[in-house]
């Protein structure tokens, strides 16, 4: 039996909370329709993998057989996401990939098992969340003890989905991923994230954006006000984290990207995770369409290289088809 598996990126919007008394990196994000992971799977004698892309993803793949302790499988990969991009790689190919054999091998783990296993979610709950579910999510955050963020010990300590809901269909993404440009990768944002401080007035903020912005406008199907919400948690976020990464944004290229999205007409805009991609929220097609171009003649006139589309909301999680019987 071959199996195909495919899922695709999430955009983290940041956090609705840095850290309070009893957690911490309380995260939001959604999933979009690209970039796309998409693996074929079955069982063999030992290890085989073709990669059809671009991006490295091999160690990956030995890992997931590693920690679930298959004996061999052919994997095939003919579509995968970026790394460390802020989009999300790492999750998407480790779950598809591993849900992939597990259902080959007949053997059964909740998808919070599956990340726990595969020690996902050290961070953020939102691409395990939109790798099941797909939508616009908020996690649960990290808990904490004396000690500050508490290890993961159990699959029960992986964020989990504390609200989820599925995007209007008018919405549209402008993603630009500038190129040659890497965020940090998961060594790097350990040290960023492994002791995280009080600043009651950004919790405040956060905490109001969220709350009584954000959310009541995802409830209405606002784009406007979602977008006006979405670019003010963002502007707070990169102000905390901005010892980190010299400023707001990750770099010069993603802020003025930034920057052109909205004065192009974006309701909102910001920074996927550590970045580089640049985000804009826009409400139709047509809208969208005028957006692009507007973002690719920006880009090429500051001489910003990017590979810049149109992203859909994604309101499902992944799926799983047989192939070859």
């Amino acid at each position: 039996m071959r199996l195909e598996i495919r899922s695709s990126a999430r955009l983290h919007l940041g956090f609705y909370t840095i850290l309070s008394s009893s957690m911490a990196y309380g995260s939001m994000g959604l999933a979009i329709n690209r970039p796309e992971v998409i693996v074929h799977a079955r069982k063999a004698d030992r290890l085989e993998i073709r990669n059809l892309t671009q991006v490295e993803v091999e160690e990956d793949i030995r890992e997931v057989v590693k920690q679930l302790k298959i004996p061999g499988a052919e994997v095939n990969v003919l579509k995968a996401i970026p790394r460390h991009v802020g989009l999300g790689s790492t999750t998407q190919i480790g779950l598809s990939v591993a849900y992939a054999l597990l259902k080959i091998y007949g053997l059964r783990y909740s998808i919070r098992r599956l990340a726990f296993t595969l020690k996902r979610g050290k961070v953020s709950g939102i691409g395990i969340a939109t790798f099941k579910h797909g939508g616009f999510i908020l996690d649960s955050g990290r808990l904490l003890d004396k000690n500050g963020i508490r290890e993961l010990q159990s699959p029960r300590d992986v964020p989990a989905v504390m609200l989820r809901r599925p995007l209007p269909r008018s919405w549209r993404f402008i993603v630009a991923i500038p190129k040659g440009i890497h965020g940090l990768d998961e060594h790097e944002e350990r040290y960023a994230l492994e002791t995280p401080e009080t600043n009651h007035r950004i919790e405040r903020e956060l905490h109001e954006t969220v709350l009584m912005q954000m959310l009541p406008a995802l409830a209405r199907g606002d784009a406007r006000n979602f977008g006006k919400a979405l670019s003010k948690v963002q502007r707070l976020v990169g102000r905390y984290f901005s010892k980190y990464q010299d400023g707001e944004f990750c770099c010069w290229e993603t802020e003025e990207t930034v920057k052109a999205l909205l004065k192009g007409g974006a309701y909102g805009a910001g920074q996927s995770s550590w970045g580089p991609t640049a985000y804009g929220l826009i409400e139709g097609q047509k809208r969208a369409e005028k957006l692009l171009d507007y973002i690719v003649e920006y880009t090429e006139r500051i001489g910003v290289e990017a590979e810049i589309f149109i992203a859909q909301p994604r309101n499902r999680g992944f799926s799983c088809r047989i192939i070859e019987s």
